[in-house]
């Protein structure tokens, strides 16, 4: 019998990744068959093609050791989203005690 999650923000594994990777990675690669079609390239290309948007997808899907909960994908479309007209302050102070676990 199958369990209720946790909460809703509990990932969904199957075998040994989880769905949302495997969703990304197929994505990446749904991406590239469409791109091949536009442009022509040689058999060698169009692996080497296929393998380098498969190893992005993997990118896309890691996580940071600065940020552990976000994959690179959410790190990309925050960074997209901010406002680059707004400054935002860094006190050295602040992540000094942030680093050693003060705050």
């Amino acid at each position: 019998m199958y369990n209720n999650p946790k909460n809703t923000k509990q990932e969904i594994k199957l075998w040994a990744f989880y769905l949302l990777d495997i969703g990304i990675i197929a994505a990446m690669l749904f991406i590239a068959t469409y791109i091949m079609k536009i442009v022509p390239l040689s058999g060698g290309m169009q692996i080497f093609y296929y393998i380098l948007s498969a190893c992005f997808g993997v990118f896309l899907c890691a996580k940071t050791p600065s940020h552990p909960t976000e994959r690179n994908i959410t790190i990309l479309l925050h960074i997209f989203r901010m406002d680059r007209n707004r400054y935002h302050a860094i006190d050295v102070k602040d992540f000094e005690q942030r680093k050693d676990g003060l705050i």
